[in-house]
């Protein structure tokens, strides 16, 4: 009996050689990034990489089908693992590019943005060319490009204060002093490390808070600053939140500010119980609220309302006759 040589396709075995390779650049690029063994930019290229070689691995998978529908062969299950592989491989670049594309470069924002609270220098777009390089191809050349949209246009999508309505300072019905040990408690609650600090050194005095947090999947750093200066209703309270990177993780700069906002809520809450607090409406006039009278707690002998009578004539008069005369 004759037999008729098999064919053997060489492009589903190497489709999934190269997907898995490339699944594991993703996973390690992760893994290295979520740690802090490497920057941003080495994160980016990284992920790009990956991208290349996941989809040269999907381009051989494709080939291997088509060459097993033409000819026939065993290599069906090898070119299901390399497809699967390189989607898996795929897939996390093109959320972060995507993230970065609608990132629009280093976010920071603040409640009072006329006058932001301070933060430290801190070097940002210095440490990280290729980041910076590709943001600034991708609003001023790919986004116009690819929508057709104008540039003027463009830019406006990378506004970092879109739908931040509420991101405005707060006032709260305490001394200074005390709004700052709040603040310090939620960084601390929140596990954020404070970096700089300008302690009251009276209680109605202005104080600062500088804290540095990072993300929880890809650890990406940021900085928070706090500000409190005395108000005619008690203290005044800014918050300022700046990404270090234009890379974007499910967190973002406004998520940061609410995140500060509840927690210090919530810190008062438990320590004084149920405080008013007024919000000060972006671009609105800051009105001079009359200070609130707080109510004496001590306890005050109430004086009488009428003059004292006593029976059978007593009186407390000093110029009695009964009374001794202490004289003489």
């Amino acid at each position: 009996m004759k037999r008729y040589a098999v064919h053997r396709t060489a492009s589903a075995p190497a489709s999934r050689t190269i997907a898995s390779v490339a699944l594991a650049i993703t996973i390690t690029a992760f893994a290295a990034k979520r740690f802090g063994f490497i920057d941003a930019d080495v994160f980016v290229l990284s992920l790009l990489f990956s991208a290349c070689v996941a989809l040269f691995a999907l381009l051989a998978a494709f080939v291997a089908f088509q060459r097993i529908w033409s000819k026939g062969g065993p290599g069906v299950p090898s070119a299901l693992t390399g497809l699967l592989f390189g989607v898996a491989a795929l897939f996390p670049p093109a959320v972060v590019v995507g993230m970065l594309v609608t990132s629009g470069g280093v976010n920071d924002l603040a409640t009072n943005p006329v006058d932001p609270p301070e933060l430290k220098t801190q070097a940002l777009v210095e440490q990280q060319p290729f980041l910076s390089w590709t943001t600034i191809l991708l609003k001023e050349k790919a986004y116009p490009f690819l929508s057709g949209l104008s540039e003027d246009t463009a830019l406006r999508r990378f506004e970092p204060d879109r739908g931040t309505a509420d991101i405005v300072p707060r006032r709260y019905r305490i001394a200074p002093g005390q709004l700052h040990v709040a603040g310090a408690k939620a960084l601390e609650n929140l596990n954020w490390t404070i970096v700089d600090e300008l302690p009251p050194d009276l209680l109605d005095a202005a104080t600062r808070l500088q804290a540095e947090g990072e993300t929880h999947i890809l650890g990406l750093k940021f900085d928070v600053a706090l500000r409190i200066r005395p108000d005619t209703v008690g203290a005044l309270l800014d918050v300022r939140s700046r990404s270090r990177t234009s890379l974007r993780d499910l967190s973002t700069n406004a998520g940061q500010i609410r995140t500060v906002f509840d927690e210090i809520d919530r810190v008062l809450l438990e320590t004084y119980g149920n405080l008013a607090r007024l919000s000060v409406e972006e671009g609105e006039e800051e009105e001079e609220l009359p200070p609130i009278a707080l109510e004496d707690q001590r306890e005050v002998i109430p004086l009488p309302g009428f003059k004292p009578y006593f029976e059978n004539g007593e009186t407390t008069d000093p110029d009695a006759e009964d009374l001794p005369d202490l004289e003489g």
